[in-house]
């Protein structure tokens, strides 16, 4: 009878064993391809390249800058692997391989410690966790990676320290040192996991004092004697943070979970013994002999779980953000327009760009206002306040307006910023060209060369410059020679806003013109306006475009008439109907804003709607 049992139950555990092959297979691939999908059309990894701007150069002298520091060969490392993202499908494919490292590292972890299969899919949830944090742009690739050298360096130790115990304290110290030179701050995370496993699993405390001392010194000793790095670094680099992004409350979930599953798994093995004894019990069908419908079950609940993680992550301004940012980068002005159309994230960098698309496709002066102008003036030059972390946009806003020079210094922000990244380099070549300053923009084409992606783009500037002309044939590089301010003058850093009366002195510079008039519209300076509005016949417009005819119609009526006429160009009869229109509707509300709100709402595309509504006065 006993034997029939025990004939029965090894039956049943070859066939739980059997199923268990099949569903763990089909449920990776069930897995692993809504991680790619939701990865390429969701989150766009083109974006998250877009929002770090990673650099890598094959160059000897940038491999060196990153062995001097603890933490620096995972910089190294995650910098080359980050360039995968610069194409949507290689930099899914690179997450979702990470992702699955990280996952069979955590299940080795778990099958150290424990012979029966992962409860819960449990090795999967990392893996989860990791999908949330880089549905964050700005999460960085190193500090995944870093959890991922943390986990493979975990179970080097337990595989070895199980099968020679002598040398648990020498392959501790060997282990930790590499690690922590490997990942920095993200070291401490093995010395913790390290410990749960040599008290809970292994049961002997006599090395704990030397681990958890040796541990805590060592940072403390190599920013004192080897590496150039201040204490608090030492400690903290990769593990509360990386550049100037702060780990959020996910990220320490992440570090915790490690040492939980050490908790979860010890604990597990008692009710392991439990099931194993009776298979019809609770534990028995819940651990150790998961039917069909169980698996069906748990593997439901994990991806319900993982599909409101990718819901509760993802950032839909953050992504139009950056989308925007993007058409604008590549000169799409009507798919920033497109964008617009449909709502935009309210940010004073959009509206930039917004305006700037609004300009090269020709709608500015006609069509600014259909879009709210939140910003004032901001909204075409962007605050103070962020300019030095969007100096790259301030430079390309100064490039469009052939203010070169200060582009060039906006370029220079941008390398202080984020470092040689392709597109600081690029700004720094095309500048030097046009400036005719031949040797500087050698060397910055030598760096592109040595990119991935950007070697094309050098070698074909490489041309320029042993002939000239060639450059000087492009149709942009005619128009910013021509466009150049024709005197010298210095731009205000705080207000450089101002540099626009200056470039008027080019009668050539349309867009120069445009800013100037859009700006003295945004701040209400109406007769600053009009002593400039003769300029429009040095330009090729057909007509008055709308929003000038708007506020020439305004100035008419602040002084009884006596406005200034255009030879050869008249204010339209429909600018006229409406004018007379919305004034009629003030009048029958008794001025009254609030009041007449309902009505005038079918004007909030004109000048006349942004000054009632929107205009604040600058104190």
């Amino acid at each position: 009878m006993a034997e029939s049992k025990g004939q029965e139950a090894l039956q049943k555990v070859t066939s739980c064993k059997s199923q268990d092959k099949i569903w763990a297979l089909l449920f990776t691939a069930i897995l692993m391809s809504f991680y790619f999908a939701y990865l390429l059309l969701r989150i766009d990894p083109e974006l998250i390249y877009q929002s770090q701007e990673p650099v890598f150069l094959f160059d000897p002298h940038f491999f060196n800058e990153f062995f001097s520091y603890p933490g620096g060969l995972n910089e190294l490392i995650s910098g080359f692997f980050s360039q995968f993202f610069y194409y949507s499908p290689t930099g899914a494919l690179l997450l979702v391989f990470v992702f699955a490292s990280v996952t069979w590292n955590t299940k080795l972890l778990i099958r150290s410690i424990s012979s029966n299969r992962p409860i819960l899919y449990l090795h999967w949830v990392p893996s989860v966790l990791l999908l949330a944090l880089h549905s964050n742009y700005r999460f960085p690739l190193v500090l995944t990676l870093g959890f991922l050298w943390t986990l493979l360096t975990v179970n080097v130790y337990i595989r070895l320290a199980a099968s020679k115990a002598i040398l648990r304290l020498p392959l501790f110290l060997i282990l930790q040192a590499m690690l922590y030179y490997v990942t920095a701050g993200q070291a401490f995370v093995f010395s913790l996991i390290v410990i749960l496993y040599e008290v809970l699993y292994c049961r002997k405390i006599v090395l704990l004092p030397l681990y958890i001392l040796y541990a805590a010194l060592l940072p403390y000793i190599g920013a004192s004697t080897i590496f150039i790095v201040r204490i608090h670094d030492a400690y903290a680099m990769h593990l509360t943070s990386h550049n100037s992004y702060q780990l959020t409350w996910l990220s320490w979930v992440l570090y915790a979970l490690l040492p939980l599953v050490i908790v979860l798994v010890t604990f597990e093995r008692r009710y392991v013994r439990i099931g194993q004894e009776n298979t019809n019990s609770f534990w028995g069908k819940f651990l150790c002999y998961r039917s069909i419908s169980t698996r069906l079950f748990q593997g439901v609940i994990f991806l319900f779980l993982v599909a409101v993680m990718a819901l509760y992550s993802y950032d839909k301004k953050e992504k139009a953000f950056l989308l925007i940012d993007h058409y604008a980068r590549s000169g799409e002005w009507d798919r920033v327009l497109d964008m617009a159309q449909k709502g935009l994230p309210i940010s004073n960098i959009v509206q930039c760009q917004v305006n700037r698309a609004l300009y090269h496709t020709g709608q500015l002066c006609d069509e600014m206002f259909s879009v709210a102008q939140l910003f004032g003036s901001d909204g075409l030059f962007m605050h103070e306040s962020l300019r030095g972390h969007y100096a790259l946009q301030h430079s390309d806003l100064f490039f469009d307006l052939a203010l070169i020079n200060e582009s060039e210094h906006w370029a220079y922000e941008a390398i202080a910023a984020k470092g040689d990244t392709a597109w600081n380099l690029q700004r720094l070549v095309l500048v030097y060209l046009l400036e005719e300053e031949r040797d500087i923009a050698a060397k910055y084409l030598r760096m592109l060369q040595k990119t991935i992606w950007h070697k094309a783009w050098a070698a074909e500037h490489q041309k320029y410059l042993s002939d000239s002309n060639d450059f000087w044939a492009n149709p942009r590089s005619q128009y910013i020679r021509k466009t150049m301010p024709v005197s010298d003058f210095l731009v205000s850093p705080t207000e450089p806003e101002l540099c626009l009366e200056e470039l008027l002195n080019n009668t050539k510079n349309k867009m120069a013109f445009e800013y100037f008039m859009a700006y003295c519209l945004l701040e209400g300076q109406i007769g600053r306006f009009m002593k400039h509005l003769h300029r429009l016949n040095y330009f090729d417009y057909p007509g008055i475009p709308r929003h000038f005819e708007e506020t020439m119609l305004i100035y008419n009526q602040l002084t009884g008439g006596k406005g200034i006429s255009l030879p050869g160009k008249d204010i339209s009869e429909e600018t006229i109907r409406k004018f007379n229109d919305f004034n009629s509707i003030r009048a029958k509300h008794k001025n009254s804003k609030e009041a007449a709100y309902g009505e005038l709402k079918k004007y909030r595309d004109t000048y006349w709607f942004y000054g009632l509504y929107h205009h604040k006065p600058k104190e």
